[in-house]
């Protein structure tokens, strides 16, 4: 943990087996809280350090879109996209179980990032968050490159923008 100018950062623990250690932070200052999942499954101890965050930035893999990826590869004979895709589906988390995930921390925000695979077009936005409205009807974003999130301090307010 690191405290400095009013500003605390902590690192904790996330599940991401095979890779250990792996991290996840919390960043508060004046009152206001944004937790970074960093890669990981779902994990009791991000929801723990996540409790009552304003914004929570989670990762997200559509499993079930990264397993067509795989059954591709398996068709046209690429055995080493298939295993990696078959491999990085253990450990990652869905946008569905991220939502979940920020239900049970009462954050109000999630920012789901670190997308996979890609969302280059509206009809993969939609496909790649299928079922997260049915977990959290509210309160859910997709990151997109250039975003800003402005908490003012003292206040209950998340102001999404995107860098100019």
């Amino acid at each position: 943990m690191l405290e400095e100018n009013g500003l605390k950062v902590t690192a904790f623990t996330v599940d991401h087996a095979p890779v250990a250690p792996a991290y996840g932070y919390r960043f508060d200052y004046k009152g206001r809280s944004v937790v970074i999942s960093g890669d990981t499954v779902k994990c009791a101890n991000l929801v723990a350090e996540a409790t009552g965050a304003d914004v929570l930035i989670h990762e997200g893999q559509a499993a079930h879109l990264v397993k067509l990826i795989q059954e591709a590869a398996e068709r046209i004979g690429n055995a080493r996209i298939a295993k990696i895709m078959a491999d990085i589906r253990r450990y990652h988390t869905t946008p569905v179980e991220a939502a979940s995930e920020a239900n049970q921390a009462g954050v109000a925000m999630l920012v789901l990032s670190h997308i996979g695979p890609p969302t280059p077009n509206a009809l993969a936005r939609i496909a790649f968050m299928r079922g997260v409205a049915d977990v959290r009807p509210r309160g859910v974003v997709l990151a997109y490159d250039g975003m800003l999130l402005t908490l003012p301090a003292d206040s209950r307010e998340i102001e999404t923008s995107t860098v100019q």
